[in-house]
């Protein structure tokens, strides 16, 4: 049986083929826009020193629970604190600042922010929300220097539940965060104009979801730590698709490819290839089998017809 390497009048035009079934030259699909991740830390002074026999005596000069506002008072670590106190503690509405310039304007309890207030950091960052015991918890916005942001739940420090980030690039996501970590269904659209909506699981894509490329491809089925890998379809601008396996971003095991005009391809793939015995149809429904190799056809399996 002829290979396809024979050209001759006599050859049959089915062994003549050796390229018109490769069903996708490009055996990588990845070009995946990368999901950013960040953390946040707040560290709001938990000092309860007072610099100055002075200073100490009027901070503690409420008692009983009254709450009385003094003038500012310099704290051990150089911080000043100016604002309202209650039996000897920060509590109330208050101002600290920071020597390096970190400010936090907000509501205080028994020394720890708590409640709504603003913390802006040395290098620009601003975080405006809800607080307890010093950390960012509920509801907040948190906005970068460089112009980025993150507007929603918070949970000691870290961005759990519901939320929307934007990068300075363009790219935005909306949806669950646990831990501070992008975790459960989300739509993370990137600057490049390619789009996921599905599951994630700690900022990678996993699960179920469906992204399309930047060029107008469509992919939607299962992915593992970002890539595609499992069942999935995928479908081309000009009308191509394929469905079946992938592993690592590119079509693996048993899939299906068709082209526009009629053709397809239904067996065997491996690293994005064709690769193993495989049904090949024509153009005109003409049904052969055969056996491919790296994206290549070596050889027909059954008589030509």
């Amino acid at each position: 049986m002829s290979n396809g390497a024979s050209s001759g009048s006599s050859t049959s035009p089915w062994a003549r083929c050796s390229t018109c079934c490769i069903a996708d030259r490009k055996a990588e699909e990845k070009g995946l826009a990368t999901v950013v991740s960040s953390s946040m830390w707040f560290n709001i002074p938990e000092n309860t020193r007072y610099r100055g026999e002075d200073s100490s005596r009027d901070a503690k000069a409420s008692h009983n629970g009254e709450m009385v506002e003094k003038g500012s008072v310099e704290l051990d670590n150089g911080v000043i604190y100016t604002g309202q106190w209650s039996d000897g503690r920060r509590h109330g509405f208050g101002t600290i600042v920071r020597p390096d310039g970190g400010k936090y304007e907000g509501y205080f309890e028994k020394d720890r922010a708590c409640g709504s207030g603003k913390f802006r950091h040395s290098n620009g960052d601003v975080y405006d929300g809800q607080w307890n015991d010093d950390k960012a918890h509920g509801k907040g916005k948190f906005l970068h220097a460089d112009g980025s942001s993150y507007d929603g739940d918070w949970l000691q420090d870290m961005k759990s539940g519901q939320g929307f980030e934007t990068w300075h690039d363009g790219s935005k996501f909306k949806g669950e965060y646990r831990n501070g970590k992008k975790h459960g269904y989300g739509a993370f659209t990137s600057s490049d104009g390619s789009a996921f909506a599905g599951q994630f699981l700690e900022d990678a894509m996993d699960g179920e979801g469906t992204y399309t490329f930047s060029d107008g491809r469509v992919y939607q089925g299962q992915w593992r730590d970002s890539q595609m890998s499992g069942i999935g379809h995928m479908k081309w601008p000009d009308g191509r698709w394929y469905e079946g396996g992938y592993a690592g971003d590119r079509k693996s095991g048993e899939g299906k490819f068709c082209w526009p005009d009629g053709r397809s391809y239904v067996g065997q793939w491996k690293g994005g290839k064709q690769h193993g015995v495989g049904v090949y149809v024509d153009a005109k429904g003409t049904t052969r089998k055969g056996e491919w190799e790296v994206g290549k056809r070596a050889r027909w399996l059954d008589p030509d017809p």
